[in-house]
């Protein structure tokens, strides 16, 4: 694949959403331009985004329908901010062959697949793109994966946030225990061990309330267990939620 990627999607690294406190997360933000540059630099003929908020089903990916993906941010106060892009979904009904798929009717984007995308948007995308859902039991990641990276002059991007519960009054409340699992993720990711950072114990990842895990394993079905770089521009928690952009697919280059 030309390209492949892991960025969050907390709507308030957008800036115009953000506002007054979008200097609190300018270290995300420019993350998620310099990814989205990449990966729109790389020209890709279809972009796959993998978001754990789309409608799931117990054991299908979901595949949005519709012949094209729209959105705005209404639901966080910005009805003005939005984007629409031409379905791919037939494309990648055809490259995942006979893996079980489950038709998503074809509705506003979830803020999943919208943040990337908007940060994709301005970064000059504007082709085909097809958005997957994350089934609840997702035993064909790998081959999801493996598929999708048959398919050379396409893009992938997993969606994911971090733990939701790194500090009082974040969304999903506080665990003192939480903070272990991002710094367990980031450092696996940084030592080059992609498997090292989806093998996390049950218990732990829901301790966090993390929504990482799950896509992240579609890019190693797609990369394979370990990556020769540390992909990682950058991870911070400023609001309580981990936030972490990697870039695997071109490479880093680290300043």
């Amino acid at each position: 694949m030309r390209a492949i990627a892991l960025m969050c999607h907390a709507p308030i690294v957008i800036p115009a959403i953000g506002r007054a406190r979008a200097a609190d997360c300018a270290t995300t933000t420019a993350a998620m331009r310099r990814v989205a540059r990449a990966v729109v630099d790389t020209g890709p003929e279809v972009l796959v985004v993998l978001s754990p908020h789309t409608p799931r089903d117990r054991h299908r990916w979901g595949l949005v329908d519709g012949e094209q993906l729209e959105g705005t941010f209404a639901r966080f106060g910005c009805p003005e901010v939005g984007l629409a892009l031409p379905n791919a979904a037939p494309a990648v009904r055809d490259a995942l062959g006979d893996l079980p798929l489950a038709p998503v009717a074809a509705q506003p984007l979830d803020h999943g697949a919208l943040v990337p995308l908007w940060f994709l948007v301005e970064a000059g995308w504007s082709g085909p793109t097809a958005v997957l859902g994350v089934p609840w039991n997702n035993r064909d990641a790998g081959a999801i994966g493996e598929r999708l990276r048959s398919r050379v002059p396409w893009g992938l991007v997993a969606s994911g946030d971090m733990s939701h519960r790194l500090q009082p009054g974040a969304p999903a409340g506080f665990d003192p225990r939480a903070h272990t699992f991002d710094e367990g993720f980031v450092r696996s990711l940084r030592e080059g061990d992609l498997l090292g950072a989806v093998s996390v114990a049950r218990e732990l990842r829901e301790r966090a309330a993390e929504d990482v895990v799950d896509t992240t394993e579609v890019l190693l079905g797609a990369l394979g267990p370990t990556v020769p770089n540390d992909p990682v521009l950058a991870y911070e928690g400023p609001f309580g939620v981990g936030y972490c952009e990697a870039l695997f697919v071109p490479a880093v280059a680290h300043a």
